[in-house]
């Protein structure tokens, strides 16, 4: 134990050890308690009597005897209001009072402790200076001596205490800042509260105790490629995670703050920002070139750095590393700290979906519109977070090596090394949905959601089409990049990683993909009727020849408007398509959207139906 309270007895089974472990206060072969430096094993303090040591009355270190309560011996260290003993690690005894503040040492004699009032910098906070409001309810900030900062709050009714850890007191002490007290709403609550925040000079409170989710919906960013290798500048992770193209390696970042690289080769961890002490938050990489982790009022707690680099992207790579690179694809900045392991091509899960023969291990899943997460709070317990960070779902992982969630062959979820029945099943897909996630067979039957069997299984409200009704469209600012082939998950990741990379020149295609068995082996006619009244001039198709294909040649469709006038003579069409190899896609991509050049001007350049760059 780390503190002895009042009247609680050293007994021969009980030891009061420093936060090193150093030094270690127990009862020694005679019965006396002795102080021994484990390093040397040395005692450098004892007892003047066999018996139990105790703070006893008069808050004064003493020994009882063994056959009754009667003091055989007084140390004459004793501090008025002490309430527990406790070991330095320099060896000594020191007192507390119940709020936590050092009030004497063995050694130097009783302290004076300084109140600072209700507001002071963090590091200002000492083991002889602490923060205090008094009132009805006395609140007191003080620093222990491993650093943490214990926070107490006593009434008539009695009170609470709890540690605020380092790596968030260190995080604390950065200029113009100071702890205090403010009235501040409370998670769930619609009235205000008094809790300790932290406060900068403009008096924006950067964090405050208590609940640490966002009083509202973190806003996504911009879209990318759910659990692709990539994320463009202005893009957000929030639980969300990246995994290299052949599945080696993930960059997750946690419900707990952390952000994390795994490597699956070696099953650990390779590098982290070590922020799990945030609770909440999300990592970001700014339009300025800076990735960051920041807590739930957006306030940074990691950088990679200044700004002013030319980051426009991270990415995460089979080699073990995560990097960002400029405009021209120069590394500018590295995690670099994994030796190169180049392990075998996973088939990882990415999107939306976990599908059969999958594990869903350090990976997230996001719903297509970017609310919802299935991700990891941390490497045990995996968490179905809603925009607001609410836990919609949960599910602990067990003790396995390396624990995760997998869709088997036979249609069950299980987790992984677990003994107890499946979660769910038997289904094709696992699938996060806006505000849920759902098991469903190949014909959009669900059979499970939310953790729960569905007791009659009914047909998803948007099943795959077969020449029906068809689902529509997502309406984004994006071209859509529809996938209508699932017959090889490895072949569409290849996919996406070719069509976000940039080409030689910086220019990148602004796609939005859509994953999603709704639009499964869908024909041109059904696409075209999908998109409704969407407002884009181009569709992008991964067909199964697209998906087959060396060059991987897609399906651009351009969708002509019905008011639009034909030349005299001209039959009229109600769309233009062409094949466009992925690596040209951007060609295709930006200069229709923008208006750039004309349809015909591709059609033109295009070799046996396909386009391949001018």
């Amino acid at each position: 134990m780390r503190e002895l309270p009042m009247f609680e007895l050293l007994y021969p089974d009980v030891q009061l050890t420093s936060p090193s472990e150093r030094f270690v206060l127990r009862c020694d072969s005679e019965g006396i308690a002795v102080i021994t430096d484990t390093d040397r094993d040395q005692v450098v303090w004892r007892a003047g009597a066999t018996g139990q040591l105790l703070l006893g009355h008069g808050c004064e270190v003493v020994v009882e005897g063994e056959e009754d309560d009667e003091t055989v011996w007084r140390s004459g260290f004793a501090a008025p209001g002490a309430q527990y003993l406790t070991l330095t690690d320099a060896g000594e005894l020191e007192l507390l009072d119940r709020t936590h503040v050092r009030l004497g040492n063995i050694r130097t004699g009783l302290t004076h402790p300084v109140p600072l009032g209700d507001a002071a910098p963090a590091a200002a906070i000492t083991r002889d200076a602490y923060l205090l409001k008094e009132g009805k309810i006395r609140r007191t900030v003080a620093r222990e001596q491993d650093g943490w900062l214990r926070v107490c709050e006593y009434g008539k009714s009695g009170g609470m205490s709890y540690a605020l850890t380092r790596p968030l007191v260190d995080w604390f002490e950065q200029e113009d800042t100071v702890l205090t007290w403010r009235r501040h709403l409370a998670g769930g609550s619609k009235s205000k509260a008094l809790m300790l925040c932290l406060v900068d000079s403009a008096g924006t409170v950067l964090w405050h105790e208590g609940t640490q989710r966002p009083h509202g919906p973190v806003p996504t960013g911009e879209p990318y490629a759910y659990g692709g290798p990539a994320l463009e500048a202005g893009g957000r992770l929030r639980n969300q995670s990246l995994t290299s193209p052949a599945g080696t390696h993930t960059l997750a970042h946690q419900g707990n703050g952390d952000l994390t690289l795994y490597c699956h080769t070696e099953r650990r961890a390779v590098w982290s920002t070590g922020t799990g002490w945030v609770d909440g938050g999300w990592a970001e990489l700014s339009e300025d070139g800076v990735l960051s982790v920041r807590n739930t009022h957006g306030v940074p707690v990691w950088s990679s750095g200044p700004s002013g680099s030319g980051t426009r992207r991270l990415v995460v790579g089979d080699d073990g590393r995560a990097e960002l690179r400029d405009v021209d694809g120069r590394s500018v900045w590295s995690t670099g700290t994994h030796t190169a392991c180049h392990g075998p091509t996973a088939d990882a899960p990415r999107g939306a979906v976990l599908r059969r023969g999958q594990t869903l291990g350090r990976h997230s899943l996001t719903s297509p519109d970017g609310s919802t997460v299935l991700g990891h709070w941390d490497e045990r317990r995996l968490v179905l977070f809603g925009a607001d960070q609410t836990w919609l779902w949960y599910a602990h992982l067990g003790e396995a090596a390396e624990p995760g969630l997998r869709l088997a062959e036979d249609g069950m979820l299980r987790v992984l090394g677990d003994e107890r029945p499946p979660l769910g099943g038997p289904a094709d897909e696992l699938r996060v949905e806006e505000g849920g996630v759902i098991l469903c067979r190949a014909d959009g039957t669900i059979v499970w959601r939310d953790g729960e069997p569905v007791a009659e299984p009914a047909a998803a409200t948007n099943p795959p089409a077969r020449g029906g009704i068809v689902k529509s469209l997502p309406d984004t600012d994006e071209t859509l990049l529809i996938r209508t082939d699932f017959s090889d998950p490895t072949a569409w990741q290849a996919l996406l990683t070719t069509v976000t990379t940039p080409s030689q020149d910086g220019f990148l295609a602004d796609v939005h993909p859509v994953d999603d068995l709704a639009y499964r082996d869908l024909t041109t006619e059904q696409i075209l009727a999908a998109a409704g009244e969407l407002d884009t001039d181009l569709l992008i198709v991964a067909d199964k020849t697209a998906l087959t294909a060396p060059e991987m040649p897609l399906l651009a469709l351009l969708l002509i408007d019905e008011n639009d006038e034909c030349r005299e003579g001209e039959a009229r069409q109600e769309h233009g398509q062409l094949r466009v190899i992925a690596t040209e896609l951007w060609s295709v991509e930006n200069n229709i959207s923008l208006a750039n050049m004309d349809w015909e001007d591709f059609e033109n350049a295009t070799d046996n139906g396909v386009f391949r760059g001018f």
